[in-house]
């Protein structure tokens, strides 16, 4: 198969882990690997005096500006990328969610632009990414706009933001394609790693994320409570944060943090996947959620909510179920008691999906092939 050169387009260094929880570095090395020789294009480097100074004024507007999406910031990129890009002989760049960066190049190389969101769809979703000032949310929409435009291609990881390209910003949905994230594994288990059949006395919940409460540790706690009085013998991990310390139960286990760039704490994490029935996540928001693909990967099924880009990660019935945004955990651990009372007739069956789905559709072999597909249509 043809061998590319392409540009890689962040205004960061994908080279590090520690962006993007790993994403981008995972993305780059499928590139790399499947598709051709790769040229990266950033970093750029960052504007500490100006942020500060926008800071303050949002302070005193009682508004924040979102700098990350702004007019100003979109100048800056495009003079440093016109000049990267001057006289480069590339096939095509890929631009790993970098709206503001491509907003306003100029080159004739074409774009693929490729994200879990667009602005319209996470403003005022995420709480973090929310009630800027009005100017903040013109400029924010008007560069996700524009760097529609300036892509021959636009990639998404879940139709809820391919739908919001085509809808909010009437982008031609002839270039609009959903192509899932792969997992921020280095290592992926062997299949019979991960089918062997784990014992089946207590149900072992497993809670990954590092935000308490957006991702829903609350009702994962419910649920355990509720399992327990279903008379069903259960134990919840908790795995990359600390609850409250009114969240305690003998069945409760925290890890507080996990590195995974950390070969020995790597281990541990793989262990964890190993050793335990189910991923918990009945979170409140989210674009895409690059754990699930790590939970198919080891064959894990995913119980989580049906809200934003979720779908493109977890489908019912094949790798887990998603369900309703208001579910408590008397649901949750209806659901659950259901598929691991039947283990042989539907928790191994739906266990080994997950692992089929992971092989067939989230991982980075399947992300570059269909990006190939994608650019070689033409």
């Amino acid at each position: 198969m043809k061998r590319y050169k392409i540009g890689f387009l962040t205004s960061f260094d994908p080279l590090d882990k520690r962006k993007l929880s790993g994403v981008t570095y995972h993305l780059l090395r499928a590139v790399q690997r499947d598709l051709g020789d790769v040229e990266i294009l950033g970093p750029m480097k960052t504007r500490r005096l100006l942020s500060g100074i926008l800071n303050r004024i949002g302070k005193k507007f009682k508004r924040p500006y979102n700098l990350d999406h702004s007019i100003y910031m979109a100048f800056r990129y495009a003079g440093f990328f016109n000049k990267k890009l001057k006289g480069k002989e590339l096939d095509f760049i890929i631009a790993p969610r970098s709206s503001t960066e491509i907003a306003l190049i100029r080159t004739d190389i074409p774009i693929l632009y490729y994200s879990d969101t667009t602005f319209a769809s996470l403003y005022n979703y995420y709480e973090w990414f929310s009630g800027f000032m009005a100017l903040s949310e013109w400029e924010g929409n008007l560069i996700e706009k524009l760097a529609h435009k300036r892509s021959r291609w636009v990639v998404f990881t879940s139709q809820w933001a391919a739908d919001s390209a085509i809808h909010t910003y009437q982008t031609n949905p002839e270039k609009v394609f959903v192509i899932p994230f792969g997992p921020n594994l280095d290592e992926i288990p062997e299949r019979h790693e991960v089918l062997q059949i784990k014992e089946n006395d207590v149900c072992k919940l497993l809670f990954l994320g590092v935000e308490w409460e957006r991702k829903g540790g609350d009702i994962a706690f419910e649920t355990l409570l509720e399992l327990k009085k279903k008379g069903l013998r259960a134990s919840l991990t908790v795995c990359g944060c600390t609850p409250p310390a009114t969240v305690a139960d003998d069945d409760l286990h925290v890890i507080p943090f996990i590195n995974k760039n950390n070969f020995d704490e790597y281990k541990r994490f793989e262990a964890l996947l190993k050793s335990h029935h189910f991923l918990i996540l009945p979170t409140r928001a989210e674009c895409f959620g690059v754990v699930f693909c790590e939970a198919s990967a080891f064959a894990i099924p995913s119980i989580t909510t049906d809200t934003g880009g979720i779908g493109g990660a977890v489908y019912n019935g094949v790798n887990g179920y998603r369900l309703p945004l208001e579910a408590t955990g008397k649901e949750y651990a209806s659901k659950i008691a259901t598929i691991f009372n039947d283990y042989e007739k539907t928790y191994i069956p739906l266990a080994i999906s997950s692992r089929d789905f992971f092989e067939s559709q989230l991982n980075w072999d399947t992300f570059a092939d269909k990006i190939r597909a994608i650019i070689e249509r033409e």
